[in-house]
């Protein structure tokens, strides 16, 4: 019985080397895709012209937040420079002010952060379909075995970085629904 268990753990032992040997040497010859989400979206012409809109709804707010991020500055350097020879009562109305200013500054970045945000979610949603139908097209060309996301992808010697060809995929399906819909 013992015998006959240890002959079971060792044909089970050579079968799990057997597999492992075949298994490392297929994907020794496998071509694998890797792709960087993020990059492939939000490198689209489609993306880059949101954010030129953007820019432009926001350019009254750009231009404010950088005024007043150099009058903080500003502030700041009167305290540092000219606080010893300040009285208590000059030094807390330029600390208010410093304040009101800097409060000002958090609320614009904050509606402009948000802003962004709704607009990179919008346009996830608005395409992400065809960036499934673009992994699909460059996988269907045959150059590769398997894609993956970069994520998903610790350590690797034999993958190739597919971002912009599913980036100009995403562009030409991205073209022709805008061209279909008008």
């Amino acid at each position: 019985m013992n015998n006959s268990l240890m002959s079971l753990r060792a044909q089970a032992s050579l079968l799990c080397a057997v597999m492992l040997f075949s298994t490392s040497n297929v994907f020794a010859h496998a071509t694998i895709g890797v792709f960087d989400f993020n990059r492939a979206m939000f490198s689209t012409a489609a993306w880059e012209q949101e954010m030129k809109d953007l820019e432009a709804v926001f350019s009254e707010d750009t231009t404010a937040a950088e005024t007043l991020r150099e009058e903080l500055l500003s502030i700041q350097e009167n305290l540092t420079v000219n606080g010893p020879t300040l009285s208590a009562n000059e030094i807390q109305r330029i600390q208010d002010d410093g304040q009101f200013k800097q409060l000002k500054y958090q609320q614009i970045s904050e509606r402009v952060q948000s802003s962004l945000q709704a607009n990179q979610n919008q346009f996830l949603e608005r395409y992400r379909g065809l960036l499934g139908e673009a992994l699909n097209d460059v996988y269907e060309a045959g150059e590769y075995d398997l894609i993956l996301r970069a994520e998903s992808i610790v350590v690797s010697g034999f993958t190739f970085d597919i971002t912009s060809e599913i980036t100009a995929k995403l562009n030409d399906l991205i073209s022709n629904l805008s061209q279909s819909s008008q």
